[in-house]
């Protein structure tokens, strides 16, 4: 299980800092994820202007599971379904402090059955959480960092069962 949470932690901070670009394909209108992880994966997209266009959610991303936090942007998001196992990504920026981004993902995680571990110390503000059932450990982690006092970059992975998702 350690594994586990260490390799989606590793994954959130990359895609965190992968999916804070705003480039775009030479010729094209729609952001470059050429050589990214999410290239493979469904839907994913970029903003990175306030005249950007919005960002939508990946294609079948189980917002359900991992909801976007009101008066969030999104960034990215990606979504992979590998046999049994379900891979979700979210980057969104938010101007909330860190104590408020892990309340809310708390609250909506615990309510579908997470146990939370204690939020780590210091910057990045992270929690883990953790949801087991009749198969593999299920496993969530939020990110967030914020640099100068200015918005925070959250990045929330998870994976967990396929069949588990609505």
């Amino acid at each position: 299980m350690n594994k586990t949470l260490t390799t989606l932690s590793a994954a959130a901070l990359i895609l965190a800092a992968t999916g804070c670009t705003t480039g775009t394909e030479e010729g094209s209108d729609f952001p470059s994820t050429a050589g990214s992880p999410a290239a493979s994966s469904a839907a994913s997209g970029t903003a990175g202007s306030p005249t950007a266009s919005p960002v939508a959610l990946a294609e079948g991303f189980p917002s359900n599971l991992i909801p976007v936090m009101e008066g969030s942007d999104l960034l990215s998001s990606t979504v992979d379904r590998s046999g049994a196992t379900l891979t979700a990504v979210l980057v969104e920026s938010s101007d909330a402090p860190a104590a408020e981004i892990l309340a809310f993902y708390d609250a909506k995680l615990v309510a579908q059955g997470f146990t939370a571990a204690e939020a780590a110390p210091g910057s990045p503000a992270s929690r883990d959480y953790v949801r087991t059932g009749s198969g593999e450990p299920e496993t969530v982690n939020i990110t967030t960092v914020a640099k100068d006092g200015g918005k925070a970059t959250v990045t929330v992975g998870a994976s967990v069962l396929a069949e588990t998702v609505k």
